[in-house]
């Protein structure tokens, strides 16, 4: 028996019958006028609209829960000490910056109409923009509660916060695959830093130090936005050539 005869009797025990349909299928498209339509031109806010609706629900409640209780421990005159508590916002942002990568669904991401790095940016400035805009209704609301004026309160939130997005993002950078304790590390220790700081540095909250917590919020803000551009590079995708 030559291979001409064995790969006739393949195809004849291979064979099958040709989908149902297929003409009606085709003619469909032609009709409706969708062969060779082209994807719906999407704005930037319907992009963002979209984002906003895949971000994991506990990091709007954490976020909620965590600025309600800085209002209710300022407001039973507690100190300095609900500053420290802002470091704990950042386990959201952090969280949303490695999920592709955690749950292993960069591949898929970095496939679909989307770029993965157009999905994280986008995921981040959300979840950046509610906390920051979080924190300055926080601060409003707290202000009556404490002694120092609205731009120091601002400076007192923000450099704490920023300061657990910072490590956090470097972290990220370079154990993204992780399950993500290392950023809820980060956060807490942030956190207690800032907490024990006042007691060896008696100073710390006087006015006279408040052009220094001007330059460590300027300083942490450029850095997360070099830490953030280097890691939507990381996340360019892959050209073969």
């Amino acid at each position: 028996m030559n291979n001409e005869i064995i790969i006739a009797q393949m195809k004849e025990l291979c064979r099958s019958e040709g989908p149902e349909g297929k003409r009606d299928f085709f003619s469909g498209f032609r009709t409706r006028g969708l062969l060779h339509r082209r994807p719906v031109v999407m704005s930037h806010g319907e992009f963002l609209a979209r984002q906003l609706c895949y971000i994991e629900k506990w990091v709007w409640v954490l976020s909620g829960m965590l600025m309600l209780f800085i209002i209710w421990v300022c407001s039973m005159n507690s100190g300095n000490y609900p500053f420290a508590l802002t470091p704990l916002l950042a386990v959201g942002i952090l969280a949303e910056t490695g999920r592709s990568y955690r749950w292993k669904m960069a591949e898929l991401e970095y496939a679909a109409r989307f770029s993965l790095r157009s999905i994280v940016l986008a995921r981040m400035f959300l979840v950046g923009l509610i906390d920051t805009a979080g924190l300055l209704i926080v601060t409003a609301a707290v202000r009556s509660y404490l002694t120092y004026s609205l731009i120091r309160v601002f400076l007192y939130m923000m450099v704490p916060y920023l300061t657990a997005a910072f490590l956090g993002s470097l972290y990220e950078r370079k154990r993204r695959r992780d399950a993500g304790l290392g950023s809820l590390v980060i956060c807490i220790l942030s956190s207690g830093v800032f907490a024990a700081a006042p007691i060896f540095v008696s100073s710390l909250y006087k006015e006279s130090l408040t052009i220094i917590w001007a330059a460590a919020f300027i300083l942490l803000t450029c850095s997360l936005a070099v830490s953030v551009r280097e890691q939507m590079r990381e996340m360019e995708e892959p050209i073969w050539n």
